[in-house]
């Protein structure tokens, strides 16, 4: 995209909608990861205050927002008592937004234990492949062991029965610390920062409408899946816990918020940068 139509497209001068809403009004779309969720309880009941916002995006036309980034962030705070969250509202039809899938690297579990789960399962076809090559159209999930000896799963039916195959296989795996999500597939790295590593799950990528419905279906994808690229995410808010939980109306909450922002911006704090970010501390 040539740069002065991104330009115009991204309007670089205007703030991310920020807002603070009810968490009764959020839909999840993907379950939590529990090893992340422990950590988070932890570490925000320790800072007292939320420095990223979720990321959420207008579902319907009843005040409803799907949760697109922070799935963790949010159950966490659920958990702590917060029914009122800072978040960041997008629109997920932006041209400029899009959606993607994490890999998730394995520890410890290898193409015989894949083999052996999945080879049972119905309406589900696995196809082996060369090395390096690349599956065909429609797969499901794509599966890279440490022998290189990558196998293709298909799943007839619809999104939904699709999901729900997803969640058969990630949960072989997925409550136990031994997975990370990853953004990349080389094994020669993986290896290396993972030695225990064994497979490497990619999946099948997800377009806006199939977002949507699987938010309105009603089932959820496993966690640590959707990855959502954005036009511009705000980092580092560090909204006051206290204030979220405090007992003032919603309409005075973002009245508190507006004028916070409006503080940041008039003490030149606010910083726009548009390179790829590697976060630590998550």
């Amino acid at each position: 995209m040539p740069n002065n139509i991104e330009n115009s497209l991204l309007k670089i001068g205007e703030l991310p909608q920020l807002k603070i809403i009810s968490t009764e009004n959020l839909i999840f779309h993907e379950e939590p990861d529990d090893d992340r969720l422990l950590r988070l309880v932890s570490r925000l009941g320790g800072d007292g205050v939320l420095k990223n916002p979720p990321i959420v995006a207008t579902f319907d036309n009843n005040g409803k927002y799907a949760i697109i980034d922070g799935a963790n962030r949010v159950t966490a705070l659920m958990k702590l008592g917060y029914k009122d969250l800072a978040v960041q509202i997008v629109n997920l039809h932006d041209p400029l937004l899009a959606l993607y899938c994490w890999h998730h690297a394995v520890d410890r579990l290898g193409r015989d234990f894949f083999m052996g789960h999945i080879s049972s399962m119905e309406k589900v076809s696995i196809r082996e492949l060369e090395e390096d090559q690349k599956p065909l159209p429609g797969y499901l999930m794509h599966l890279i062991f440490r022998e290189r000896k990558p196998i293709a799963i298909y799943k007839e039916g619809d999104i939904v029965s699709q999901v729900q195959t997803m969640n058969y296989i990630a949960d072989l795996y997925i409550h136990q610390p031994i997975f990370d999500r990853v953004s990349y597939i080389n094994l020669e790295n993986l290896r290396k920062h993972y030695p225990n590593f064994e497979t490497l799950i990619t999946f099948r990528e997800f377009t806006k409408d199939d977002f949507m419905r699987i938010i309105a279906s009603g089932v959820k994808l496993p966690a640590g899946i959707t990855r959502v690229f954005l036009p511009k995410r705000a980092l580092g808010l560090n909204v006051p816990l206290e204030i979220m939980k405090s007992e003032l109306t919603l309409s005075d909450k973002n009245r508190w918020l507006d004028q916070y922002i409006l503080h940041m911006v008039k003490n030149k704090t606010i910083r726009f940068y548009r390179e790829p970010t590697f976060v630590f501390d998550e």
